[in-house]
């Protein structure tokens, strides 16, 4: 099996994804940005850009300089509807060169999906319909940012895993990897079904559905389980469906940084319903 996700997977991940994707030069300054990052920051996601400062991070040197990974930054957002959120952040190499790698994520008012009736329009549906919205102000990018997207996914410490329809876990980076308990055989996780990494079998099964009817899955509380220990996480998922067929999906799982949160909970587990 390929160490990464096809180039086209690649691409379609880093463009189209629903958490904000950010690479930085050794200085800080925005090298590329995806369509999330574009709506969260505004022209602070513009190439130059010294993006620490727009999200309030003023101890950015001396992060790069330690080089370890960085999770659940408070920061702030550009966009007024998604004010603030977090940050992970990660440091490596491209041909020689240092990079910052980040995954920004939004705070919402409730995920989606959400079972509990009379909650009203939930932010985190009005906030994948910003990332779905066509916009002029942002051009994909192309197969030049491949070895940066790579770099991403061995580097950003955020965990990312894309799904077949079969519900089999194609692809996983180091820090999914990890966050399963897999490190030192990934070959028990990857290759296998995904539910074997759900504490809860009624959300994943619900998940199951929602990505075949290409249907996000945004600032969802969840458990995965770590050779039997629940790890508390926030999922960000969106899925690439063609001709009614998942190709795969964009999964993005954060360590979550509220755990003793209570966690959410899909139709399937509220009688109320």
């Amino acid at each position: 099996m390929s160490r990464y996700p096809s180039s086209e997977q690649l691409l379609d991940l880093f463009n189209w994804a629903s958490p904000g994707m950010v690479i930085t030069d050794a200085a800080g300054a925005v090298v590329m940005a995806n369509k999330a990052a574009t709506d969260l920051l505004a022209d602070n996601a513009a190439v130059g850009s010294k993006v620490a400062g727009a999200l309030g991070i003023d101890d950015y040197d001396a992060l790069a300089k330690a080089g370890a990974p960085v999770e659940n930054r408070e920061a702030t957002f550009s966009d007024p509807d998604f004010p603030s959120g977090y940050a992970n952040i990660g440091f490596g190499e491209v041909d020689g060169k240092t990079y910052g790698f980040w995954a920004l994520r939004p705070v919402t008012t409730h995920p989606t999906p959400s079972p509990a009736p009379g909650e009203g329009s939930s932010t985190a549906q009005a906030w994948i319909d910003r990332v779905d919205r066509p916009s002029d102000s942002y051009t994909p990018v192309g197969a030049e940012a491949v070895p940066f997207i790579q770099a991403y996914y061995d580097t950003c410490p955020v965990a990312i895993h894309l799904i077949e329809e079969d519900g089999t876990v194609a692809h996983a980076n180091w820090k999914d990897i990890a966050i399963v308990g897999a490190s030192g055989q990934p070959d028990t996780y990857v290759g296998h079904h995904i539910r074997r990494i759900y504490a809860d079998q009624d959300v994943v099964e619900d998940f199951l559905g929602r990505w075949g009817e290409d249907a996000p899955i945004i600032d969802f509380r969840a458990d995965f389980l770590n050779k039997g220990q629940r790890v508390p996480v926030v999922i960000f998922s969106t899925a690439k469906v063609e001709n009614d067929k998942l190709k795969n999906t964009r999964c993005f799982v954060f360590p979550d940084s509220h755990p003793g949160r209570e966690r959410d909970k899909v139709k399937a587990l509220d009688l109320s319903f």
